[in-house]
């Protein structure tokens, strides 16, 4: 069964998620696997472990590992008690499963791939670890980490709709398979219009000519939208997105992570944190290494 998989490793918030990730399975009909990790040990940039022996980070390492090992023995229990409240205010046929685990997230994401096979990750836009600490610990960019498609949801949401996306596109030749999978994703909700976004940084010959092709394209191999397409001409995509969300009714910008390209500057840690936590709406992120 399609899964949406739900990681907590914080309190904070936890309600809001738990709510928007039954809301959004519901939606959508999927199954919903709810997890709390405690993964402790690993909250140094890029993955790598850090303790006492790393100069600076004991104290704060100390002061980290004990808040969240006591929302970790507490979040079972909250996680249950939101569940029965939501369903008992919102009945729902929604198949669900909780669990808390102490292990590598990284680790637990892909093994729930392997079992479940096709799986969106559903996670806060709060970065719980440098949250918590001083700055000096902070937790990697899960996002360029995992197997599966990335749904970053803000945690002050505690429901949305799923009827307007934007995907924006660099006119990448993998943008269609990304689509292709939105469509499938989204089979369950009724009634979807897709906004095809592009900002032209020229206004050359050749810029038109392959924003033209590319609509045709998208036009006779996407299916179950209701299509759109709009530009802008600003200096980054940055811009052009924040400039016409700013007057735009839209539920989830939807955006394909490559290796290189037109987005690279948008995956820097900084424009990643900008993209989830000042645009207030629902990131779904796709890896162009992922799609097949």
């Amino acid at each position: 069964m399609k899964t949406n998989l739900l990681l907590l490793d914080t309190m904070k918030n936890m309600r809001n998620l738990i709510c928007s990730a039954f809301s959004l399975s519901n939606q959508l009909k999927r199954k919903l696997k709810i997890v709390y990790v405690l993964d402790i040990y690993w909250v140094g940039a890029g993955g790598e472990f850090v303790g006492s022996t790393v100069p600076g980070v004991g104290a704060s390492y100390r002061v980290v590992e004990k808040g969240i090992r006591k929302d970790f023995e507490q979040a079972e229990s909250e996680m249950r008690r939101i569940t029965a409240e939501y369903f008992e205010k919102h009945p729902q046929n929604v198949h669900y499963e909780i669990e808390v685990a102490e292990t590598n997230r990284l680790e637990m994401i892909s093994k729930t791939v392997d079992q479940e096979k096709d799986v969106l990750l559903l996670m806060s836009n709060y970065n719980t670890y440098s949250g918590l600490s001083t700055g000096t610990i902070s937790y990697p960019n899960i996002i360029d980490k995992v197997p599966c498609p990335v749904l970053v949801v803000p945690d002050n949401l505690e429901t949305f709709s799923l009827n307007n996306y934007l995907y924006a596109t660099a006119l990448h030749s993998e943008d269609l398979k990304a689509i292709k999978h939105l469509s499938e994703t989204t089979a369950g909700a009724d009634g979807k219009n897709l906004t095809i976004f592009h900002n032209m940084e020229t206004l050359d010959f050749e810029s038109k000519l392959k924003w033209i092709g590319f609509k045709s394209l998208i036009k006779e191999s996407v299916s179950g939208f209701h299509l759109k397409f709009e530009h802008s001409h600003e200096k980054n995509v940055r811009e052009g997105l924040k400039k016409y969300l700013t007057n735009e009714r839209l539920d989830v910008i939807v955006i394909l992570k490559e290796k290189r390209g037109f987005f690279e500057d948008l995956f820097s840690s900084s424009e990643t944190h900008y993209v989830v936590s000042h645009f207030d709406k629902p990131v779904l992120v796709y890896h162009e290494e992922n799609l097949k």
